[in-house]
C-alpha cells in the first residue's frame, strides 16, 4: 500500500541490489552443503551480472540441472562464448578463461529460492558486485560528531545511546516533516488529539540493508518484477525491543505483546497510514513518552494468517510473509526467520500522549475478557450443538469435518480451539462456553 501526496514524494522508495551480511551461524561451505541437500530440482539458475540477476542461458542450464541432480557439487556449462565452472557448494561461478567469480543461486520445482549470503566483512572479489548502502536518506551528516542537532536542513552523527547512531532531525528538516505528518495523520484521529511528537531520529544504515537489498533482488527473481513488494510500516513494541531492533536487529518477534490476536509467530507491522495500531504495543516511559519505527518491508507474496494461530512461517514455499487480511491489510507479518534480512528501520518517533496510555490500559483488560477460557473435552458435542446455531449452513460440513478429526486423535485440543477462534471469532466462542457454564 503506497503513500499518496507529498508523503510517497518525499520519502524514497526501496532500492534492491545483490549483498550480504555477515552470520555467526554455520561456515558457508556448511550451509551451501545444506542447502544443496535441501533443494528439489532446479528449474532456473542464476547469475548476478551487471547489477541485476539475470537467468543461465538456454541449454546452458540443462548440464547444470543434469549434475545436481546426480548430486555432484561442481558442474560445467557454456554460454556466450566462454565456459564457466559452476560451484553449487559455495554458490559461485567462475569464468575459466578469466578465474573471475560471480554470485550465483537457484530456483528448485517448489518455487524455494536458494542464493548465497556472503559476509560483509571480506574484501570483495573481482566481479562480486559492488554495493551502495540504499536510499538516501535525505539529510546530510554534518561535522560535529558530538552533535545530535545542528542547524536547519542538517543533522550531524548522535553519540550512542538509546538508538545507537541513529541521528535526531530537526523539526524543519523535510523528512522530521514528512513522517511528523504520516504519524499525526493516522494517530490524532483514533486518539481525539493530544499527541506530541517529542522527537524523530533517521535510522543510521550498514549491512542490514545491504541485506534488504540482497532480499529484494531475490524476491524479484523469484517473483517476477515487483516480486519484493515494498511496503512502508510501523512496528511497535516495548522500549527495549524498539531500542534492540533499531541499534542491533531484531531479537524476538512481537506477537506476545499481541497474544491472542497475533496472526502468527512473527513481526507485525501496520500500514503507514495506521501507526495507532502499532503505537498501541508501545509503551511510555516514566515521563509519558514511547516510541514506534517507520521501516521499509519486503512482502514478496503474503498470506492471510487469521487471528489466534501459532504458525511459525510460511504455510508454503509460494508465500514469503502473511496478512490479516488479503483485501484491506491492518497487519503485515514477516516471520522471525526473515525479520533482520526484510525489515529496515528507517525512522524512530518519539511521542507522548496520555489518552492513547488509558486506551492502553482499557485493551488488556478487554483483552482478557476475551480470550476464551479452556474448555473440557467432554464438553464439545454441546459446544458443537451450540455454536452450530451461529455458523451459516455452507459451513457447517467443514466444521463437523474439522470435529471428526479432533474426534479421531488427528489434531490436539489446543489445535482445535485456535481453529474454532478462528472460525466463529472470540465472542461468539466465549459467549457460548459462559453459557454452558452457566454464568
Amino acid at each position: 500500500m503506497d503513500f499518496s501526496g507529498d508523503v510517497k514524494q518525499a520519502i524514497p522508495r526501496p532500492a534492491v541490489a545483490f549483498g550480504g551480511i555477515g552470520s555467526a551461524g554455520p561456515s558457508p561451505l556448511l550451509r551451501g552443503w545444506r542447502e544443496f541437500r535441501r533443494s528439489g530440482a532446479p528449474v532456473r539458475f542464476l547469475c548476478f551480472e551487471d547489477g541485476a540477476w539475470a537467468d543461465v542461458e538456454g541449454e546452458a542450464a540443462v548440464p547444470l540441472r543434469r549434475a545436481f541432480l546426480d548430486g555432484r557439487v561442481v558442474a560445467e556449462a557454456a554460454y556466450g562464448g566462454r565456459e564457466f565452472l559452476f560451484d553449487f557448494l559455495r554458490m559461485v561461478r567462475i569464468d575459466t578463461g578469466t578465474a573471475q567469480e560471480v554470485a550465483m543461486g537457484w530456483i528448485d520445482d517448489r518455487g524455494a529460492c536458494f542464493f548465497p549470503v556472503p559476509d560483509s566483512g571480506r574484501k570483495r572479489k573481482r566481479g562480486e558486485p559492488e554495493l551502495e548502502d540504499g536510499a538516501s536518506s535525505g539529510v546530510e551528516e554534518g561535522s560535529d560528531e558530538s552533535s545530535d542537532t545542528v542547524e536547519s536542513g542538517r543533522v550531524g552523527k548522535a553519540a550512542r545511546g538509546t538508538w545507537g547512531r541513529a541521528v535526531r532531525l530537526v523539526e524543519t528538516d523535510k523528512f522530521y516533516q514528512v513522517v511528523k505528518k504520516l504519524f499525526l495523520s493516522g494517530i490524532a484521529p483514533r486518539v481525539g488529539g493530544g499527541v506530541a511528537i517529542t522527537a524523530v531520529h533517521k535510522v543510521a544504515q550498514g549491512p542490514r540493508c545491504r541485506a534488504f537489498q540482497q532480499q529484494g533482488q531475490l524476491l524479484a527473481a523469484a517473483r517476477g518484477a515487483d516480486g519484493g513488494n515494498a511496503k512502508f510500516a510501523w512496528y511497535g513494541a516495548p522500549s527495549a525491543d524498539v531500542a534492540a531492533a533499531v541499534e542491533h536487529g531484531f531479537g524476538r518477534t512481537n506477537s506476545r505483546v499481541l497474544g491472542h490476536r497475533a496472526h502468527g509467530d512473527g513481526v507485525h507491522l501496520s500500514p503507514p497510514q495506521s501507526p495507532f495500531a502499532s503505537a498501541m504495543l508501545a509503551n511510555a516511559d516514566e515521563n509519558g513518552e514511547a516510541h514506534i519505527v517507520l521501516c521499509r518491508v519486503l512482502m514478496g507474496r503474503p498470506e492471510a494468517i487469521p487471528a489466534g494461530s501459532s504458525q511459525l512461517h510460511p504455510s508454503s514455499d509460494n508465500y514469503d510473509s502473511a496478512v490479516d487480511n488479503m483485501q484491506n491489510p491492518q497487519w503485515y507479518l514477516v516471520w522471525s526467520k526473515d525479520m533482520n534480512t526484510r525489515i529496515l528501520p528507517e525512522y524512530v518517533v518519539s511521542f507522548k500522549c496520555p489518552s492513547l496510555r488509558q486506551m492502553q490500559g482499557s485493551s488488556e483488560a478487554t483483552s482478557q475478557l476475551k480470550k476464551p477460557s479452556p474448555v473440557a473435552r467432554d464438553m464439545f458435542p454441546t459446544l458443537l450443538a451450540e455454536i452450530q446455531r451461529f455458523v451459516p449452513s455452507s459451513k457447517l460440513q467443514t466444521l463437523q469435518g474439522t470435529y471428526n478429526r479432533f474426534k479421531k486423535g488427528q489434531m490436539k485440543k489446543d489445535q482445535f480451539i485456535r481453529f474454532l477462534r478462528a472460525f466463529i471469532g472470540d465472542r461468539v466462542l466465549t459467549a457460548v462456553a459462559k453459557k454452558l457454564r452457566g454464568y
